[in-house]
């Protein structure tokens, strides 16, 4: 770990949840913060947009651990952000998921007690296999609610074998094919295939679930505007609209940051709250040795989505409080295909939103690679259009008839990579893989003094994992000792 930098004027690329939560918690420190963002708006994947009159969701669907002695809810405390103020509570009829298998259905619950019932009644036959997981989530989950967790960033979980596969550790307990499809489940939400998915990871987003599961109350805009609000609040700056075009060193140290408009920001420290491609754009091919460069070129990323967002009638199709999983189990396929749905309030006059999103390979639009938002031509319209349909007649297998609705949008991993500047348009960045946690452990170690990373693909894809990104950068800035100080300080206030 770098040694504590003596900084003044810090300077964060990027205005995602990662990117403004570091600038609260440097602002609370009083440093001068500046954020730079290329977008008109600031959020990132947080901020929603509006289609017909309806605020449609990119990336905050669904959070969990938001509970007051949860893990982010105590982060949004020291953040001074107001959970309830964004938020409602889901899980109020017990259920948070709801998922359909081709000839059955597993509902997950609120509670580490109750998922372990249904657990056992849906699969009666696994018992060896789901006390073995009931075992490590309980110890996974205690020391998450333990006040270390924050200050030592997952450095509590030492058990080496939580490092190992997931898909590994239920095959090892022979795991029926049911029981890990309901497992691969968490794996997805890491981005990961079930196979791939370290233990820690799957059990600290599952885990973070039955805690406490919460959905925005209004819309992800709003969410983007509160963060953004409580960093200018305190004092901080955001450039929009502007992107960073290059990262100035002088005798190897950060000393600025170069936007495309030409003007020049001053920095003692950088952190880059976005990919690590786009890091490496940024800087000057010498500036960093040619074995980091490559490791971080080698990486390989996490799946990308189509979205398609409907417009359905509201007095037909009213809000589901829990969210949908449309699996279908092939034994031979490596993970499962699944199609995930959320049916929430909308804001025109009749209609509620149905959201429907499945994996979509970076590859499947490789023809229109070297285009841009808004200019891909009928084709690629055609082709977006085709696939929605057929999303669409999927749903009304589990909806009903939902033939007055209406396709209001459709975006696919090309619109988040010109969105985020994600390289292959994933949602949840580089793939937490058990084949790439050493390089991704070593990618924080920037060999660049006053350089860091934050945000999702510092440390772990989610709202959560974002912050904890952030938090991270925060404490190779200041010293361990002053951040645990800084940390139990605003853990009291």
């Amino acid at each position: 770990m770098k040694t504590p930098v003596d900084a003044k004027n810090i300077t964060i690329i990027g205005s995602g949840i990662g990117g403004l939560s570091t600038g609260i918690i440097l602002c609370l420190l009083n440093y001068n913060v500046t954020v730079v963002e290329k977008n008109p708006l600031p959020g990132g994947l947080m901020r929603s947009y509006r289609r017909s009159g309806i605020d449609c969701s990119v990336g905050v669907h669904y959070v969990g651990a938001l509970g007051e002695d949860e893990p982010l809810g105590k982060i949004f405390h020291m953040l001074g952000i107001s959970v309830n103020d964004l938020f409602e509570r889901m899980g109020l009829d017990g259920v948070i998921d709801r998922y359909l298998f081709d000839d059955f259905s597993f509902d997950l619950p609120t509670g580490i007690d109750a998922y372990e019932k249904n657990l056992h009644a849906a699969f009666p036959g696994d018992k060896t296999a789901i006390d073995a997981v009931i075992k490590n989530l309980r110890d996974i989950s205690g020391r998450m609610l333990d006040p270390s967790f924050l200050i030592n960033q997952g450095d509590p979980f030492k058990n080496i074998d939580y490092l190992d596969s997931i898909g590994e550790y239920l095959q090892k307990h022979d795991a029926s094919i049911g029981l890990q499809y309901v497992m691969a489940i968490p794996a997805q939400l890491n981005g990961v295939h079930l196979a791939d998915c370290p233990l820690i990871f799957h059990h600290m987003v599952l885990a973070s679930y039955l805690f406490s599961s919460w959905r925005l109350k209004e819309n992800g805009s709003k969410m983007a505007e509160v963060f953004a609000e409580r960093f200018r609040h305190l004092g901080g700056r955001i450039i929009l609209s502007d992107s960073a075009e290059k990262i100035i060193l002088e005798s190897g140290k950060i000393s600025g940051l170069l936007l495309q408009s030409g003007k020049a920001i001053p920095a003692d420290v950088i952190v880059a709250a976005v990919h690590p491609k786009v890091l490496l754009g940024l800087l000057a091919p010498e500036a960093l040795k040619v074995s980091y460069r490559q490791r971080i070129l080698n990486l390989q990323e996490t799946e990308g989505v189509i979205v398609v967002q409907v417009s359905v009638d509201a007095r037909r199709h009213q809000e589901i409080p829990h969210n949908i999983y449309d699996i279908h189990i092939d034994e031979k396929a490596v993970s499962p295909n699944g199609i995930f749905y959320q049916l929430r309030r909308g804001d025109a006059k009749g209609a509620n939103l149905l959201s429907i999103i499945t994996k979509s390979s970076y590859s499947e639009w490789s023809k229109w690679e070297n285009t841009k938002s808004g200019l891909r031509g009928r084709e690629y319209e055609e082709k977006k259009l085709s696939i929605a349909h057929d999303l669409l007649r999927n749903a009304g297998k589990v909806f009903g008839d939902l033939q007055d609705s209406k396709i209001i949008d459709i975006f696919t991993p090309l619109t988040l990579r010109d969105y985020v500047c994600a390289p292959e348009g994933s949602c949840y960045g580089v793939m937490r893989s058990v084949g790439q946690l050493l390089k991704i452990a070593s990618l924080n170690n920037v060999p660049i003094p006053g350089l860091y990373l934050a945000g999702q693909n510092a440390m772990a894809p989610g709202v959560l994992g974002s912050i904890l990104g952030s938090f991270e950068a925060v404490r190779r800035i200041v010293g361990q000792e002053k951040f645990a100080e800084i940390i139990k300080a605003m853990a009291a206030l």
